[in-house]
């Protein structure tokens, strides 16, 4: 049996609680923090479909607003990067 690996270049943390994602300067969509590392985040939310490729994400496991760019997406998961 061959082992993947763990392809994150930081260790994760679970985190589990409520954030928002800002789709433009008047509207943003809440959303669940999962997982958060140093480099990124996995979030769930009604329709990821409705999430640009880059966008602002707002939670108090954050320290700032922070931008992010979607890695990939399920129906209602995302998986980011932050920006910077």
């Amino acid at each position: 049996m061959s082992d993947l690996g763990e392809r994150r270049t930081a260790p994760r943390q679970r985190i589990g609680e409520t954030g928002a994602v800002a789709i433009d300067e008047h509207t943003s969509l809440g959303c669940l923090v999962h997982d958060l590392s140093a480099t990124g985040v996995r979030i769930t939310l009604p329709d990821a479909a409705a999430i640009p490729e880059i966008f602002v994400l707002t939670a108090p496991c954050l320290d700032a607003a922070t931008v992010c760019h979607v890695v990939w997406r399920g129906d209602e998961m995302i998986g980011a990067q932050f920006q910077g």
